[in-house]
């Protein structure tokens, strides 16, 4: 479970937020107050990590942690438009984008969405990059691998003359690239959508990636669609009759880590009509708990889902004989996000999945109470055999 998380982020992206406040300034015929006179942009339904405002001349973008506490800003201003005195040494992104960076392939989702693909110049782990375009342009010699962590090569992406960079963490691991890309003044932005706590939160980071591009009416109108028909989908299994329970994950060396009730993965249960039986715990992020633990409360779950790397019901049981006992694999009922993987393992729920949580949630609406969408295909998903 711990390579599935480390994989997550440089296919998912699946974590600590950064910021700084900003002091007042004022210069030519751009003047910025404390208060920024701004008014706000975008107004979020559901992320409550980012906002972003505006006043007559710039663009900010604010990024708070998980407490509600300002972390960063960065101000945006069009390249054809002088930058201030005032603004130098600031965290300035010129926009539109022309040439971005991405450390994390759930990042190159949110750009796809926006059909901005093509200003992806070079990333991180393409080894796990499903997308087809940017597979086409890496077996071409035309997009490049800067690496990540203590692996990043610094002057690759210096000479690649970026735009822009976008990062994540893990346990502040991110912290020394970051410092060390400003002293370069490369413009680098910290994502943090996999803090949301819902996957429509999730989803609305597109509105943030739309900024940099200077596409936020058409970031409005793809999460709305994405909203509505998430919303449409959970209104048909708001009044099933039978929930079926469900269990999450594998052990990995002799932990299960299974998700707590407050996650995103339990809301995607609950919402696709699903009995998540750890439901009633608080936690947000996973549980490390025994496979005893686990095999006590899970032996007779209706459905097993996200089991790790397996690919069949052998790979399950060959990690602990014990699992061939539980309901779940007697009746065939085990499904995994594994039907759109690249050829080096790249996996697209963890790439796409993010901004499309609707079609996720249709393909556990589609395993759970298949008669309400006997049309559906499964998109992410397959049954193991």
């Amino acid at each position: 479970m711990i390579f599935d998380f480390i994989k997550l982020k440089l296919n998912y992206g699946f974590y600590l937020l950064f910021f700084l406040i900003i002091t007042p300034f004022a210069c030519n015929n751009v003047k910025v107050k404390n208060n920024f006179n701004e008014k706000e942009k975008i107004k979020n339904k559901y992320a409550e990590l980012f906002k972003i405002s505006e006043n007559k001349k710039l663009k900010k973008l604010s990024i708070f942690d998980l407490n509600g506490n300002l972390k960063e800003t960065y101000f945006l201003i069009n390249k054809n438009k002088q930058l201030p005195d005032s603004l130098k040494n600031k965290n300035i992104i010129r926009t539109p984008v022309k040439r971005i960076i991405c450390l994390s392939t759930t990042h190159i989702a949110f750009i796809d969405a926006l059909g901005e693909t093509d200003k992806i110049v070079a990333l991180s782990g393409s080894q796990y990059v499903f997308n087809p375009e940017l597979r086409k342009r890496m077996n071409a010699g035309m997009l490049k691998d800067v690496g990540y962590d203590s692996s990043l090569d610094f002057e690759l992406l210096l000479s690649m003359k970026p735009d822009l960079v976008t990062v994540y963490d893990i346990n502040g691991s991110i912290s020394p690239v970051i410092n060390k890309l400003k002293q370069l003044n490369i413009p680098v932005v910290q994502i943090n959508e996999y803090l949301e706590s819902s996957v429509l939160g999730q989803a609305e980071w597109i509105k943030f990636f739309a900024v940099f591009f200077e596409k936020e009416k058409k970031a409005e109108q793809i999460f709305s669609e994405i909203e509505n028909r998430y919303t449409e989908l959970k209104r048909q299994t708001d009044t099933v009759n039978r929930r079926p329970s469900v269990l999450l994950n594998m052990p990995w060396k002799g932990t299960w880590y299974i998700p707590g009730g407050k996650s995103n993965a339990a809301q995607l249960i609950t919402d696709a009509g699903g009995n998540y039986i750890w439901k009633n715990t608080s936690e947000k992020h996973n549980l490390a708990l025994t496979i005893e633990d686990v095999y006590n409360k899970g032996l007779n779950t209706d459905f097993w889902l996200n089991p790790g790397q397996a690919k069949s019901i052998n790979d399950i049981i060959a990690t602990d004989n014990r699992l061939e006992k539980f309901k779940a694999v007697k009746t065939g009922q085990i499904f995994n996000r594994n039907k759109r993987l690249s050829p080096g393992g790249g996996n697209d729920y963890m790439e796409s999945g993010t901004v499309r949580p609707d079609l996720i949630l249709e393909d556990l609406i589609k395993i759970l109470h298949p008669d309400l969408l006997p049309k559906h295909t499964l998109y992410y998903y397959t049954n193991l055999k």
